[in-house]
């Protein structure tokens, strides 16, 4: 494109999510930039303020207040928690905006459609944060696939494994450690994603039919050591323990956008000594066996597509490195890789050899990311949504609330089959 007109977003949750893609107008001022900020916490807001230069009258504690405040914007950005995902969704909707939403959409099907059917009544566009459709590590994937380069696609194995100190910040003694509490169990709030991917690279078909196991095997009180303390800082196995909270958070300051996220605190201005207090009270410093939650820590699924295509997905909560591992069977090729690699080896059938002719392909990463994560995918999203909103239409990753419909039926079905120990078969809407 020639030119880019700057686009402005409100963003409704200033929480992590929320800051990461707000921060794209520091990275890119003349593209984008933020016009205000909701959020209900007073110290969110004043944090909002300082970092992107806002006035008082930009700060909004509600969506309402924001409504009726006469503040104009290109769009806006639902960063907000999942269990308020739906109430925000249909209030920024109802207003007229077009939205960029944050995974998961929704926790269940009828909210899910609710959200795509009014956004089809507005006339309204839906964009959700599956942010590793935007890696050059997966978008050079849908290319091959797209141009036909190993054929029809017969089998997808997709693997995620995320390390202890993520599983632990997030899902034993974090925000999404509970599915009641949360409205997402594991497989939604972490590997839709995964489940997008799978629907996305492979959307010259749809999902028929899910089955899945799952459970949660480590993080039990019965596999505590016998006299382990309620917190860690006073266990006496703490020296010794991998999911030590005082080795986590205190030595090495793991995740420290979550961990001390309720001190109300910029990151930099927290003592040693108020964190260590914290931990004596609070769920990141209780022992990971005995802290709660009821999100599995590994779960396993199958998914048959209408065209005779089968895909599996293996996730892992607490593994000793993070990955996320692809491998594509089709009738005249493979691809297989590794994100973290930034390589994907292509192998194509040919006659002259038993086994194919075999290409390792270095997909650049993306360099310039001052902001944020995925592989680059968090940066990439913004840079598409700025000029698809500016009439460039190009992007592959970028598409209609619709086709990241599928891959949340995906993960609805696979929960009822691991429930119901069933096969599940996913509805034609």
């Amino acid at each position: 494109m020639s030119e880019i007109k700057k686009l402005w977003a409100t963003i409704v949750g200033y929480g992590n999510r929320g800051q990461i893609y707000a921060d794209y107008s520091l990275d890119e001022p003349s593209e984008f930039g933020v016009a205000a900020i909701v959020d209900p916490n007073d110290f969110k807001l004043q944090e909002a303020k300082k970092r992107y230069g806002l006035s008082d009258d930009r700060l909004f504690h509600n969506f309402d207040e924001f409504a009726k405040s006469g503040v104009v914007c290109d769009f806006v950005v639902n960063a907000t928690m999942d269990q308020y995902h739906y109430e925000t969704a249909m209030q920024i909707l109802n207003a007229g905006y077009d939205m960029l939403m944050e995974k998961p959409i929704v926790p269940n099907e009828k909210q899910l459609m609710e959200i795509a059917n009014l956004a089809k009544e507005k006339g309204a566009n839906v964009f959700v944060c599956h942010v590793l459709r935007y890696t050059p590590f997966y978008r050079k994937i849908k290319e091959l696939l797209n141009a036909g380069t190993i054929g029809e696609i017969m089998t997808m194995e997709l693997n995620e494994h995320v390390c202890r100190p993520h599983f632990l910040s997030s899902y034993v003694r974090g925000k999404w450690n509970s599915e009641e509490a949360c409205g997402s169990g594991f497989l939604l709030a972490k590997s839709c994603h995964d489940m997008d991917l799978i629907c996305w690279l492979n959307n010259e078909s749809v999902p028929m039919q899910v089955a899945s196991f799952g459970n949660r095997s480590r993080f039990l009180p019965k596999n505590a050591p016998e006299g382990a303390a309620e917190f860690c800082h006073e266990c006496k196995y703490e020296k010794e323990c991998p999911y030590s909270a005082v080795d986590l958070y205190l030595e090495k300051n793991d995740m420290p956008f979550l961990v001390w996220d309720r001190l109300n605190k910029p990151l930099d201005e927290i003592t040693d000594a108020e964190k260590a207090e914290f931990l004596k009270h609070d769920i990141y410093g209780k022992c990971a066996y005995t802290c709660g939650g009821d999100i599995v820590d590994r779960q396993n699924l199958i998914i048959s597509f209408e065209n005779g295509s089968l895909a599996s997905f293996n996730m892992v909560g607490g593994a000793t490195l993070a990955g996320r591992f692809i491998h594509i069977v089709g009738t005249m090729g493979e691809i297989e890789g590794v994100l973290e690699t930034n390589k994907i080896t292509l192998r194509t059938y040919t006659r002259e050899s038993l086994m194919g002719v075999a290409e390792s392909i270095d997909v650049h990463p993306i360099n310039n990311v001052k902001f944020g994560g995925h592989s680059g995918g968090d940066y990439a999203i913004m840079h598409d949504l700025v000029r698809y909103l500016n009439g460039d239409k190009s992007s592959i990753s970028i598409t209609s609330i619709e086709d990241s419909i599928n891959g949340h039926l995906c993960v609805f079905a696979a929960e009822e089959s691991r429930k119901t120990q069933s096969f599940v078969d996913i509805k034609d809407e």
